[in-house]
């Protein structure tokens, strides 16, 4: 294998598995040894200018890899999100920005402008440039529902991947009336100040949901229990009031039998302190909406 090949190669991997033609040619490769090497099977063609190393990273990386090298652009909205773990949707489309739109957009890529991206709004993620976690959330505000921009934030939150003191300075920096997204986060940023506390997971946040709707009190999140040891001595919710503690159970977390045993001990420590446990699994919270709130409500009438 010649020099020039191995500079490429190289550079490709730097790259996170792909190179542009331009930087080939700087390398020493020539146009037509490009198309040998392709025909050959060394380089996928991903996008027009950009070569990828097969099987170097997954389809959805290598599109992010060909748009941020085409386009000079950095990944963002759904597919950072995606990427930083805020959003737990299975199928996402690759999605980037750029400062200046460019009239050819490339394949399967989704991209934005955003013309007030600072550097500290970036962050670099095994060598792609992403927007931060913070930013992310606000420029989503433009492009999804409430409930979803809800649930990214809340994910956020109760994993540490996004300070809400940072993010409240960076959307008072960005904000302003007329921007799309902008009154959608302000309220829920709102929602958020203060004691709150997000809830701890998809089936958490559903459960509160299901009270909530039926017009009952706000339940205490992840309320520290008196009965348990300070280690992982938090339960779901909690009505200190009338010593009851409402529990969502994860049908996936419960086919361990250790775990499952763990929530018994938890369970009979709590009577023994003279409190009650209701626990509803995600069957319940999610076909069954109506009983679980009676269920609640007659515990809290008790």
């Amino acid at each position: 294998m010649g020099q020039a090949i191995r500079r490429v190669i190289d550079q490709a991997r730097r790259n996170g598995g792909v190179v542009s033609q331009k930087e080939a040619i700087a390398l020493g490769m020539s146009r037509s040894t490009l198309r040998r090497r392709v025909a050959e099977g060394v380089f996928v063609d991903l996008q027009p200018g950009v070569l990828a190393i097969p099987g170097a990273v997954d389809e959805f990386r290598l599109d992010l890899w060909a748009a941020c090298s085409k386009l000079n652009a950095v990944v963002s909205h759904e597919a950072a999100a995606h990427i930083h773990g805020l959003d737990r949707q299975r199928f996402v489309k690759p999605t980037v920005s750029v400062p200046v739109r460019r009239s050819k957009d490339l394949v399967g890529v989704t991209v934005h402008q955003l013309t007030d991206l600072a550097p500290d709004h970036i962050v670099d993620v095994d060598g792609l440039p992403v927007t931060s976690p913070e930013r992310t959330i606000i420029d989503l505000a433009a492009v999804v529902r409430e409930g979803h921009l809800a649930r990214i934030l809340d994910n956020g939150l109760a994993s540490a991947l996004v300070d809400f003191d940072t993010l409240e300075s960076m959307f008072a920096s960005l904000g302003r009336r007329g921007k799309p997204g902008t009154a959608l986060l302000r309220k829920l940023l709102e929602a958020r100040g203060g004691e709150y506390v997000p809830p701890d997971g998809e089936l958490e946040r559903r459960l509160i949901l299901v009270l909530e709707r039926a017009g009952l009190p706000d339940p205490v999140r992840q309320f520290r229990a008196p009965w348990l040891r300070p280690v992982n001595g938090r339960v779901d919710l909690a009505y200190p009031a009338h010593r009851l503690v409402i529990e969502g159970d994860s049908r996936r977390w419960h086919l361990l039998m250790e775990a499952f045993e763990t929530d018994r001990l938890r369970d009979n420590a709590a009577q023994l302190a003279g409190w009650r446990i209701f626990r509803f699994t995600w069957a319940e919270i999610t076909n069954s909406p109506e009983r679980v709130a009676s269920t609640v409500r007659r515990g809290l009438e008790d």
